[in-house]
């Protein structure tokens, strides 16, 4: 094998191990950037005060996905365990790790996600001086 041939074989060998490695970063960004994540937190009913997952609201569809009239959002569905109540989605704020209900009182911030009642304190104490409160105890043990 002379110089040359080996220098092309090199050439060749390093454009086909850069491809795959292209091809595997691909992948690799791919799966962790445009795929959803599941939503771990449920819903949180103001009659009943009791949490459920949202699993729960997903059997037997669609009688327990039934949509609350008057609510501020369509997530806001009838409990299914009361059968009465509005039960909001809950979040789980990822600066402070408090779990929040949404939609009751909403407010966000400038990328459109949810204020955090406990980070935003001036935001906290405007529900609680309109009496909602946004952080049950039961969503914060």
């Amino acid at each position: 094998m002379s110089g040359k041939e080996s220098k092309s074989s090199l050439k060749q060998i390093g454009i086909i191990v850069a491809a795959v490695g292209a091809v595997g970063l691909l992948v690799w960004s791919w799966n962790t950037n445009m795929t959803l994540s599941q939503v771990k937190l449920g819903y949180y009913c103001l009659s009943c005060k009791q949490t459920e997952d949202l699993s729960a609201y997903r059997d037997d569809y669609p009688t327990n996905w039934r949509q609350y009239p008057r609510a501020m959002s369509d997530s806001v569905l009838y409990c299914v365990l009361c059968k009465k109540g509005p039960a909001h989605p809950v979040n789980e704020c990822e600066t402070c790790g408090s779990i929040f209900i949404l939609h009751l009182f909403p407010k966000y911030d400038e990328f459109g996600s949810p204020s955090c009642p406990k980070c935003d304190d001036a935001y906290g104490q405007m529900a609680k001086s309109k009496g909602i409160d946004l952080m049950p105890k039961a969503l914060n043990r």
